[in-house]
């Protein structure tokens, strides 16, 4: 073969039925997207390949009817294995009439499981996961009715007299990965990508499977034109080259391309938008408060990267090594659609690394959102109504930190502003998110406080910790607030009352509050 390249329509026909069908994706970045649109437009043709399993270890899809959206032609999809489908509401909705059977298991054991594939492994053993709804005590990380009538993926077993969970094999035979350039060989440089993700593992699964591995590209190069070094998927593990169109092959969802994202510059000051003083602001100063210099620190996605944010204004990134679940290291978090890499990174790791050093306790502390707790701290970020989510990393990072810190507003869609130096309630919101009871348990208080972590959850409101009884307590309130009124009305329990409940320090509402004030002390 003189050239491994194809169209993309040609390609489809070496996907067969029943395909365990692996890709790379963090949402737009890393997602092969027009592989996955043609999937689906030539099963719509041809009704072929039928009945494939889906696997994807982050965000799917950006938006309605995009990623993961393209293949819901009926027959198509049998099972998706992911983390998060917050960008796929089409997909979600199918999940929850039953559609395909829909799993849900951590990030990081996905990956794991990937490895597992490549090297024809007996499965993965570990304790993440423990007493969340991925146990199979609680649901086995099975979210639909179709796949509770289906296979199990996770057992609880003993390994030397500790309780361990098993996830069973996954087989891959068609992986689809995301490059920047290909040369006629197949040889893939990553060099315009923000990540490396997991496309050398996968390309292993299947080959060893005996299967096919589709990747699709930004263009294909004359031979000899890739250093070695700069290829991070040799050719021999690529059947197929795919030219993607660039609509299809953008760097994240905000961005075409920035050599800024993908490191291959830096900057000697990384440009964010002053934070205005608002309630999500005073949340990321409480927040950031918790954070101890010359710590490793995981920044997890949407409200978390203010905190980043904070940082980075006050010219404080080297005194913190912030990093993202995907493999960035150091700098300062890129936000909202960009989200997943570091801008001014020290280093951009293979994915699968960066979980092996989470799995095994690396992470100082992290910064999470959180979606709906309990009394006893347990907290649900998979389902909250009719709306799936999924814990993407949560669960991994959550079971590696020493200290936990989730940051979100006190109810849902509730607005609050910051007026003359305090806080002001102007809608009180249209839920409550600490509730009687969960829907699913993303993370468990008890496993967490069983194994020494810390765990602190700030909002605009009020500022609680979870004991060593793993139960909520009350720990801080903002100046003139109502207890009863602002606070415990919108509980549905009520939570331990600190002995010493104190006022949210004022200064978070000061436009002169800096952090350098609190790196001295």
């Amino acid at each position: 073969m003189d050239t491994k390249e194809i169209s993309v329509k040609d390609v489809m026909q070496y996907v067969p039925d029943q395909a365990q069908l692996a890709t790379t994706t963090y949402g737009l970045g890393g997602m092969p997207e027009e592989l996955l649109k043609e999937l689906g437009a030539y099963y719509e043709e041809h009704q072929h390949p039928k009945d494939v399993t889906l696997m994807a270890v982050a965000g799917i899809s950006r938006g309605e009817g995009t990623g993961m959206d393209y293949l819901l032609e009926p027959g198509l999809l049998k099972r998706f294995i992911g983390t998060h489908m917050s960008g796929a509401p089409l997909s979600a909705k199918a999940a929850l009439a039953n559609q395909y059977e829909l799993y849900m298991l951590p990030q990081g054991i996905i990956g794991k499981l990937y490895r597992d594939a490549a090297a024809k492994g007996p499965g993965v053993w570990s304790k993440v996961g423990i007493g969340t709804f991925v146990d199979p005590r609680q649901e086995g990380g099975r979210i639909n009715d179709r796949a509770k009538a289906a296979e199990e993926l996770v057992e609880v077993t003993q390994v030397n007299g500790e309780e361990w969970l098993y996830f069973k094999p996954l087989p891959i035979n068609v992986s689809f990965i995301k490059a920047t350039y290909a040369d006629p060989k197949g040889n893939l440089s990553f060099i315009h990508e923000p990540l490396k993700l997991e496309a050398l593992t996968l390309a292993m699964a299947a080959k060893n499977a005996g299967g096919i591995v589709i990747a699709q590209v930004e263009d294909v190069v004359a031979t000899g034109t890739l250093p070695a070094k700069e290829v991070d998927v040799p050719g021999v593990l690529v059947d197929y080259v795919v030219k993607a169109k660039p609509e299809y092959h953008q760097q994240t969802f905000m961005t075409q391309y920035s050599p800024l994202l993908s490191n291959e510059i830096r900057t000697p000051k990384v440009k964010s938008r002053k934070l205005p003083l608002d309630n999500k602001t005073v949340i990321a100063r409480r927040a950031v408060r918790e954070l101890k210099p010359n710590s490793f620190i995981n920044i997890g996605v949407g409200m978390a990267d203010k905190v980043s944010r904070l940082i980075n204004e006050a010219d404080l990134l080297d005194q913190f090594t912030l990093n993202t679940d995907l493999g960035a290291i150091g700098g300062m978090t890129a936000s909202d659609y960009n989200y997943g890499t570091n801008y001014n990174a020290d280093a951009i790791i293979n994915t699968l690394d960066m979980f092996d050093y989470y799995h095994g306790g690396g992470i100082d502390t992290t910064v999470l959102g959180f979606g709906q707790m309990d009394v006893n701290g347990n907290m649900n970020t998979t389902q909250i109504g009719d709306m799936l989510i999924g814990p993407g990393g949560m669960i991994d990072i959550s079971a590696s930190a020493s200290k936990i810190i989730f940051i979100g507003t006190f109810t849902v869609k509730g607005e609050t502003s910051v007026e003359n130096g305090q806080l002001v309630i102007n809608h009180a919101g249209v839920d409550k998110k600490f509730k009687s009871a969960l829907s699913h348990i993303t993370f468990s208080s008890k496993e967490a406080i069983a194994n020494g972590k810390e765990i602190i959850i700030v909002t605009d409101r009020a500022v609680f910790e979870i004991n060593k009884n793993s139960k909520l307590v009350l720990t801080e309130i903002a100046q003139g607030l109502d207890l009863e009124n602002d606070i415990l009305d919108w509980m549905e329990f009520e939570p331990l009352i600190s002995d010493k409940l104190k006022v949210i320090d004022t200064s978070y509402y000061s436009e002169s509050w800096s952090l350098r004030d609190y790196i001295k002390e």
